[in-house]
């Protein structure tokens, strides 16, 4: 019999997150033994969980185990007082084995070792129980869908009513077209639509080949413009995360034709997602290698491949953006419930680069999307 151990904040801890579905401030302890669901809390805490029977059986107050009388105990050391506190709850529970994350406190990890408590760090039993959504939390992802939807749509109509300068350059409402200046507009939407997002990813022209980069500077007309927005639903902490690519003014032949592929690759993803395979990437890849461009598969260069279909097809989402299960050379096998970013990309510098991505839920049968799909089109 496991039992699964936490003993965090359920801001910092993803774990905590969740399992309770509570954005809970303090450290608070969680345990799980064969299907018994314990907090152990202060006072404080008591008041959320009294109505959330959904999510835990028991609340256990620290009063209960002695730690004011602890905390007056001046010899006793500050930074331990936790440590002790777990302790107590663990023996209360008569276990003296327990199954924690990565992410548990090294700290507290020694304190119960020495107290003769084994402690089994299994990320994977983590992961999966992180992969099998809450209905809390596919509620998130929708509500964090929508709203990149409606800032996508700002970012598009600020493309489309941009007009060229002499100079080059493009000028909407007065104002030079930069990436910062679409960040900016898409923030105020998504702020609000009750979501957040600081790291909009806007890239144009060959800054498309820069990967993470936030993206600065002016857009230019007649060039492709990447526009990579995961918005974190306030409410309950969890995200979505799509991409489109658009051109303000006129795409070349080159474009046009990595857009058109890039839209055939993630319409294969699609087909291929299905529970117990895990060959989508293998999939695009070789689509990609039939139409001649570099990918990953048939790169043996020295160090990584700087152009073409140079990514992982994509990633799981949930209360990271990037999480469980991976979709690249090193892939997981889908699973019914799984919430996943398909983003397949082609990028060549002098080009610049394509990227489409949409945010689905993995069922029986294939993929589902949250929203109905923002329009793919080139031109905004």
């Amino acid at each position: 019999m496991t039992t699964y151990l936490l003993h965090d904040d359920a801001l910092a801890s993803r774990e905590l997150r969740h399992e309770l579905g509570e954005a809970v401030m303090d450290p608070i302890t969680f345990m799980e033994q064969d299907g018994r669901r314990i907090v152990v809390g202060s006072p404080l805490e008591q008041a959320i969980f009294e109505t959330r029977e959904d999510v835990v059986d028991e609340f256990w107050s620290v009063d209960d185990f002695g730690f004011d009388a602890l905390l007056r105990d001046a010899s006793f050391p500050d930074e331990l007082l936790q440590a002790e506190m777990v302790y107590r709850v663990l023996q209360k529970l008569g276990t003296s084995e327990v199954c924690v994350p990565a992410s548990f406190s090294v700290l507290i990890a020694d304190y119960l070792r020495d107290k003769g408590v084994a402690l089994r760090v299994d990320h994977a039993a983590w992961a999966q129980r992180r992969r099998q959504k809450t209905p809390w939390e596919l509620e998130g992802i929708e509500r964090a869908q929508r709203a990149a939807d409606t800032a996508m749509l700002t970012a598009a109509r600020m493309l489309r009513d941009a007009e060229p300068t002499r100079d080059g350059l493009l000028r909407f409402e007065g104002e030079i077209l930069t990436a910062e200046l679409i960040r900016l507009a898409m923030e105020a939407e998504l702020l609000a639509q009750g979501c957040e997002s600081q790291d909009i990813l806007i890239h144009a022209g060959d800054a498309c080949l820069r990967g993470h980069d936030i993206g600065t500077g002016p857009i230019l007309p007649d060039s492709s413009c990447i526009v990579d927005c995961f918005p974190r639903d306030r409410r309950t902490g969890v995200y979505a995360d799509m991409t489109r690519t658009f051109v303000a003014g006129r795409p070349s032949d080159e474009l046009q034709k990595l857009h058109a592929d890039c839209e055939q690759a993630l319409q294969i993803a699609f087909d291929t997602i299905r529970p117990g395979r895990k060959d989508a990437f293998t999939e695009v890849a070789r689509y990609f290698d039939s139409k001649g461009y570099p990918t990953q598969l048939t790169h043996t260069g020295p160090g990584s491949l700087r152009s073409g279909f140079m990514h992982s097809l994509g990633h799981g989402v949930g209360l990271e953006v990037h999480e469980q299960p991976w979709m690249g050379r090193r892939a997981d096998e889908f699973q019914v419930g799984d919430v996943v970013a398909v983003e397949p990309g082609l990028y060549f510098e002098g080009v610049g680069g394509v990227r489409l991505e949409d945010t689905v839920l993995v069922t029986d049968n294939g993929v589902e999307h949250f929203t109905d799909p923002f329009p793919y089109h080139l031109n905004p």
